[in-house]
């Protein structure tokens, strides 16, 4: 995506993508109406905190989760599950290889997993975060949103870039050799 190259939102990306990735998250599960109680035995707890997929720290995972969020509106992984219905994995996919598919009012996710296999997989085995989801289920680029403003960003930046560089636009201007008198050569060299 072109607006990473600016530099503000290249930072913003990654400042929120980076702080969120510290956090610890814990999973609650709920006892009553209005009661929650922590829950340390279970795989999601493991996958969100620890190591989401084999060898991918499970910061790593939750870092690319956000910045794609931030960036794009939208960030997905995979969550398959075992026979037992246990979660195995977080695997994320990148947003721009992923497509969210319908049947109805069924939906589906069609991408290519990190061991390369193309799979269609329904959005109970996916983690789907959404900005801004107008229909509830695709997301907007905050950069979208902003498209002007960012592209005005963009625009400045590359004139700055041109400016820095040395490199500028000369232009010659040829003006006639022949006046009808010394005033009008006058008036022509000032």
């Amino acid at each position: 995506m072109a607006a990473q190259r600016h530099a503000t939102v290249f930072a913003c990306c990654n400042v929120i993508a980076g702080d969120l990735a510290k956090v610890p998250l814990r999973l609650y599960q709920r006892t009553g109406p209005s009661r929650a109680e922590p829950v340390a035995d279970h795989a999601a707890t493991y996958l969100l905190n620890t190591e989401s997929a084999p060898g991918v720290a499970a910061k790593v995972a939750r870092f690319a989760l956000v910045y794609a969020f931030a960036l794009r509106g939208r960030a997905y992984a995979y969550a398959p599950r075992d026979g037992a219905g246990e979660l195995t994995l977080l695997e994320v996919i990148r947003p721009d290889l992923c497509a969210e598919l319908r049947d109805g009012r069924a939906r589906f996710y069609a991408f290519e997993d990190g061991a390369g296999i193309q799979r269609r997989a329904p959005s109970r085995a996916m983690v789907h975060l959404r900005y801004m989801a107008e229909d509830g289920w695709t997301g907007r680029s905050p950069l979208q949103v902003a498209a002007e403003s960012v592209g005005l960003a963009l625009a400045g930046q590359e004139a700055a870039a041109r400016a820095a560089s040395g490199v500028q636009m000369r232009a010659v201007l040829k003006m006639e050799d022949v006046y009808e008198d010394d005033e009008a050569w006058h008036r022509n060299a000032r």
